[in-house]
């Protein structure tokens, strides 16, 4: 049996020199403050070896300083074993304990000179001890001594200093440890004992740790859960919207472009303007120049014409003259019935013919009866003679009066004369220029009408038009060949693409195929490691180790031929040695030939070690393939990518500018149609020109010809009144001479008719005579009313012999040279026609030359205009607007180009705009894409961008994300994160489980160790059972546990965001993870959970007929000493528990309880539970001030002071 045997003191607390034995119960007494606590701990330091818990209260001195306060301070242990006890030796070195162990049972003359000084140097310490005796080197931590003494340490030199042989030893020095610092028994206590002493160390689950990463997990997940999660439309907002930002941001790339290659050309164009205008200037003042030469030939030309012109229209005018005189004469005539009295006088000598012969058929008639008609015609001769005698003095009278009216006439007719030439020579010549002037009128009126109608045939934009068309066509044909461009570019990215997933996939399956090949290797090898570990925890009762122990050079024999696994390493054999039989179960073998191939301990931890590196070196390699593959994949991605992505860009490139092209054809077709209503308006306001000059030709014409109707009318006026003055004195006078006349024919009537009455009567008379004689009176009636007729002609036409003479020599003298005057006109007038032609023709050419000039002078002015407002907006924009940044301003490369300045300005405004407008929609699917995610996420994508840089700097950020299939990684590394939390979760909320069984494994052991081992008193009964707990987040966490357990087969390599049967089991991982996060966060400073809230300790204590029923603490059971009795009952069964599992391997051992308060128990429980205590070989060493029943007790000391000494003095030794 191995145990502590005793403990002495050598100036050490206080105490001088004490030599404690403790091979049995023990009781100190003494006063308050005398050093009993100070012994408890020394014996406390022997299994804990931790001066933390020792219970030195703050304020105290320190372990170190109080125990070893001089350089030859000591503490020794001996320790009893089976072949005998050996003694370890604590001391101060270098300021703390340090402790080495002596292979002797303990010497006082080691420490101690016979003059009793006791020694401080080592090394005549060492000389002191036996040569022959093993001292250890120096321990120099707590921790590698109790490894020692617990027997967990591999160094085979140690090992005969242990107690026990166990890994686990940690709970037998906490539990002793524990029942010495504690006081109180309730739940708490003991829970947190039995869990102190399980395992190495009750190590709490961090929540801070599951705080951050389910917390980090939470938010990535929902972040990279984003990128998956569809719309009703089954697309991917927050992809698209990412997509959206790749692409702004390519197609502000493009424009930045489009922006450099404007301003090359404006370069140019700049230049170019600049070196034109000058060139411009000086033509232009060449062309005014010429313009003024043309505009001089011009006046000069005019003014021959006008004199040639004007010499001919005098000349003209007086032919005219003429022609109208004599169509005047003709009209007078006309109008005085020439026509019928020329008629009349030409038939005078037929009328004359004819009288006579009427009178000759007159005078036949009245032949035979002629005295009657003579005499009656003597009569009527008579009476006609008297009437004409009457009519001739009238007549005189007329004719007289007639002549002096005549001369009247003739002054008149004189003065009308010379005033109507006045009239007409002035009209005539007016008319003559009148003609002249409407003919050049209605000549401009021609040529404006002429020239309204070529303007059917002018196109002023023509060239302009056709130049539209003409980049129209072009542009058509950019656009076909952009699409031809995009499709060949998308083949190229498509075969990229398809060449990149083909590799990538290569890659993965190779890794995966690698992955597989080292978890098989890893299978076997644990397989392998779990063998020898089944080999090695059999060991211990092992027949290789009583070979050890008692055969020397088996090795060379039984070693040879005995089976490892089922027989060297096998337990329960029961070996003893045989002296007599000198071979194997009665038979001799010759063993010469046969190799040894047994393996030691050693060797198979060796291999163990061997195997369980490979198998560390496996996991290092699976841990680095994600690693790798994620490296290898991300590299393949940047090489692709970088064949891609310039590709993309210039994909992107030819997307803007199919994107321009439409407002590019737009603009051009509004170009064409301004041009068209440029040229309509042109046409327009020529036509309204012309039209205007037509109009004003037009009227000038008819202005003319009003002035010429009203010079006409007027001259024809003139004309009238002079010819009214003239008619009106002539009408005078007729009528002067008509009131003669009236006067003479009123007379003339008088008698007239007295005549034609008597002459009547005669007629009557003679009529009746004859035709008494027989003549035909009717007859005679009807050729003296024939000769009247014909008389009455012949009057006529002597009464107009004059006008008629006067006609003939107006004939003869005017009319017959009206064609000499016609023709002469006509000369006149084709010569006016040939100047005048002439003069168009020149005007014309000269007009045309001037029009020509006027136009090229207008182009050049507005071309001259255009390039300067070009070049000056130009200057506006770069000194005024801030379009571009300063680095174009700096910028002077120069690309060839044909526009002009202001049509790249508009270009650069538009590009400019466009980009502008671009980084808007940029900012506004930015801050919509970002209202995805926290400031702090897991892409590190800045989602507070400020500046255009920094949106543009996204833009970049998410082509590479994307192009890069970047969310891939991240859900990778998302769902590694998420096996990562859970497989820490299940793991250690696992192994918590698993300690929890052992719990329950413990609780059953010590209430069968009641039941077992119990002792006659007031307990009748005490239990212990483990409840389940109520911690709601410990509960959580267990469910976590359980459904990772339940569901191991379907969690491990997944897509956290896809939707199929097996990920609906992660998503419930994912929700228990998210409820963990919620619940975390709701109990902010709560730092760990452990062992301890996995479950609930209760008691239950029947004590006589009290039955506490199931409780957390343990008060009230009965008396005070009763609730200490079952303290230590209980204290006790857990160290009892836990030391019977260490020495399952190598034997029972005895350990020590140090107890307080034991003086409060009744003597017969007293004397029970130190019994109690040594059927389980655990020795009590309590402490008291006084002693009760000391033969309970193998050992009773009393400790006293003398001044600040501690004496300890052995008052009895019990001696079984």
């Amino acid at each position: 049996m191995r145990y502590l045997n005793k403990i002495i003191f050598i100036n050490s607390a206080n105490i001088p020199y004490a030599e404690i034995s403790v091979d049995g119960n023990v009781h100190f007494t003494g006063t308050q403050g005398v050093g009993k606590s100070t012994i408890l701990r020394a014996l406390l330091f022997f299994y804990n070896a931790d001066k933390q818990h020792l219970g030195i209260q703050q304020g105290q001195k320190p372990f170190d300083e109080f125990y070893f306060r001089q350089s030859n301070s000591y503490i020794l242990y001996e320790v009893v074993r089976d072949n005998g006890a050996y003694t370890i030796l604590v001391c101060r070195y270098q300021g703390h304990a340090s402790w080495r162990f002596i292979d002797a049972p303990y010497r006082r003359e080691w420490l101690i000179t016979e003059d009793k000084q006791v020694l401080s140097d080592w090394i005549k310490i060492r000389e002191r001890i036996d040569k022959n005796v093993v001292v250890s080197a120096r321990i120099d931590t707590g921790v590698m001594f109790r490894d020692i003494i617990f027997g967990n340490t591999r160094d085979h030199k140690y090992t005969r200093y242990a107690l026990v042989q166990s890994s686990h030893y940690q709970n037998i020095p906490r539990s002793i440890q524990n029942v010495f610092l504690n006081t109180k028994l309730d739940a708490d206590f003991v829970k947190n004992t039995i869990i102190q002493s399980m395992t190495d160390e009750d190590i709490p689950i961090d929540l801070q740790t599951y705080r951050r990463l389910v917390t980090d997990f939470e938010r990535e997940y929902n972040e990279i859960d984003c990128w998956f999660r569809q719309s009703r439309d089954g697309s991917y907002p927050v992809r698209q919207q990412a997509l959206k930002i790749a692409e702004q941001g390519r197609t502000i790339v493009a424009l930045d472009q489009q922006l450099a290659d404007i301003w090359h050309m404006l370069n140019h164009a700049v230049a170019y303007s600049e070196k034109q205008i000058p060139l411009l200037e000086v033509e232009s003042a060449e062309i005014k120049a010429e313009i003024e030469k043309v505009q001089g030939r011009e006046k000069e030309l005019t003014d021959d014409y006008n004199k040639d012109k004007d010499s001919l229209n005098q000349n003209l005018g007086a032919q005219k003259g003429k022609l109208k005189e004599i169509a005047q004469e003709r009209k007078y005539f006309e109008a005085n019935g020439i026509k019928d009295k020329l008629a009349l006088a030409g038939r005078e000598p037929a009328i004359r013919q004819e009288v006579s012969e009427k009178q000759t058929l007159l005078d036949d008639l009245l032949k035979t009866h002629a005295s009657i008609e003579e005499k009656y015609n003597i009569a009527k001769d008579k009476l006609e003679n008297a009437r004409q005698a009457f009519e001739n003095t009238q007549k005189e009278a007329y004719y007289k009066k007639q002549a002096e009216l005549q001369i009247k006439r003739n002054r008149l007719e004189e003065e009308r004369t010379k005033n109507r030439n006045l009239v007409l020579d002035e009209f005539n010549n007016w008319r003559h220029d009148s003609d002249e002037r409407l003919q050049m009128l209605v000549a401009e009126q021609n040529r404006a009408e002429n020239a309204l109608k070529e303007l059917r045939q002018w196109h002023p934009k023509a060239d302009e038009i056709k130049q539209v068309d003409e980049d129209l066509q072009q542009l058509n044909f950019t656009a076909k060949e952009n699409a031809v461009r995009q499709k060949a570019v998308n083949s190229q990215i498509g075969q990229i693409t398809v060449e990149y997933r083909m590799k990538d996939a290569e890659i993965k399956q190779a890794y995966q195929r690698e992955q597989e090949r080292l978890d098989s290797e890893r299978t076997n090898i644990r397989e392998h490691i779990a063998k020898i570990d089944g080999l090695l925890a059999r060991l211990d009762g092992s027949l290789y180790k009583w070979l050890c122990e008692n055969v020397n050079g088996w090795e060379d024999t039984i070693g040879k031929v005995v089976d490892e696994e089922r027989i060297l390493y096998a337990q329960g054999l029961d070996p003893q040695s045989d002296a007599e039989s000198k071979g194997l179960f009665g038979i001799k073998l010759n063993l010469d030939n046969i190799n040894s191939v047994h393996r030691t301990p050693d060797e198979y931890r060796s291999e163990r070690n061997s195997l369980e590196e490979q198998v560390r070196h496996i996991n290092r390699q699976l841990t680095q393939m994600p690693v790798a593959l994620q490296e290898e994949t991300a590299k393949l991605g940047k090489k692709y990518a970088d064949r891609v992505n310039p590709l993309r860009q210039t994909l992107t490139l030819l997307k803007v500018e199919e994107g321009q092209i439409p407002g590019k054809r737009q603009n051009l077709q509004n170009r064409r149609h301004e041009l068209e209503m440029e040229g309509k308006e042109l046409i327009e306001q020529e036509k309204a020109v012309r039209e205007r000059s037509l109009n004003e030709a037009v009227l000038k014409v008819e202005s003319e010809k009003d002035v010429r109707d009203k010079k006409e009318i007027k001259n024809r006026k003139d004309l009238k009144e002079l010819d009214s003055l003239f008619k009106k004195a002539m009408k005078g006078l007729d009528e002067e001479l008509r009131l003669f006349k009236d006067e003479q024919t009123a007379a003339a009537s008088a008698r007239n008719q007295e005549i034609a009455r008597q002459k009547k009567q005669l007629d009557e008379q003679m009529l009746a005579e004859l035709a008494g004689k027989g003549v035909d009176t009717n007859l005679l009636e009807q050729y003296r009313n024939a000769l009247k007729d014909l008389n009455n002609l012949l009057k006529r036409i002597e009464n107009d012999r004059n006008l008629v003479i006067s006609y003939r020599e107006t004939e003869r003298n005017l009319f017959a040279r009206e064609p000499e005057f016609k023709k002469a006109i006509r000369t006149i007038e084709q010569k006016l026609t040939m100047i005048r032609q002439h003069y168009e023709d020149k005007r014309n050419r000269i007009e045309k030359k001037y029009k020509e000039l006027g136009e090229r002078q207008k182009k050049v002015a507005n071309e001259l205009k255009h390039r300067r407002d070009g070049l000056s907006a130009y200057r506006q924009m770069r000194d005024n607007e801030h379009l571009v940044p300063d680095s174009f301003l700096s910028d002077a490369d120069m690309e060839k180009t044909e526009q002009d300045c202001q049509m790249l300005l508009s270009q650069l405004r538009g590009t400019v705009n466009q980009k502008r407008e671009s980084i808007d929609r940029l900012k506004d699917v930015v801050v919509s894409f970002n209202r995805n995610f926290k400031p702090q996420n897991a892409f590190h994508f800045n989602t507070m961008p400020v500046t255009d840089n920094d949106y543009l700097q996204i833009s970049v950020d998410l082509q590479d994300f994307m192009d890069n299939n970047k969310i891939e990684e991240f859900r990778i590394r998302t769902s590694e994160h998420y096996k990562d939390i859970l497989g820490r979760i299940s793991s250690e909320i696992g192994s918590l489980m698993k300690r929890r069984s052992d719990v329950d494994g413990v609780i059953q052991d010590i209430n069968r160790d009641f039941v077992e081992k119990n002792f006659a008193g007031v307990i009748k009964s005490i239990e212990l059972r483990a409840d389940e707990s109520s911690d709601k987040l410990m509960q959580l966490l267990i469910s976590i546990h359980n459904y990772a357990v339940e569901n191991a087969l379907s969690i491990g390599e997944l897509n956290l965001f896809s939707s199929n049967n097996r990920d609906d089991i992660n998503r419930k991982v994912v929700d228990y993870l998210k409820s963990l996060s919620h619940q975390l966060q709701n109990e902010p400073n709560r730092p760990t959970v452990s062992l301890g809230d996995a479950f609930r300790l209760q008691f239950r204590v029947k004590e006589n007929d009290n039955d506490t029923g199931w409780v957390e603490r343990i008060n009230n059971v009965g008396s005070d000493g009763t609730d200490i009795l079952v303290k230590a009952m209980v204290n006790i069964m857990l160290i009892n528990v836990f030391k019977k599992k260490a020495a399952r391997k190598s034997g029972d051992f005895i350990v020590h309880c140090m107890m307080d308060e034991i003086g409060r128990l009744h003597p017969n429980n007293i004397k029970g539970i130190l019994q109690f205590a040594n059927s389980r070989n655990i020795y009590l060493i309590n402490s008291s001030p006084t002693s009760y029943n000391p033969y309970d007790y193998r050992y009773t000391y009393l400790l006293s002071k003398h001044g600040v000494k501690t004496r300890v003095e052995k008052l009895l030794k019990r001696i079984n």
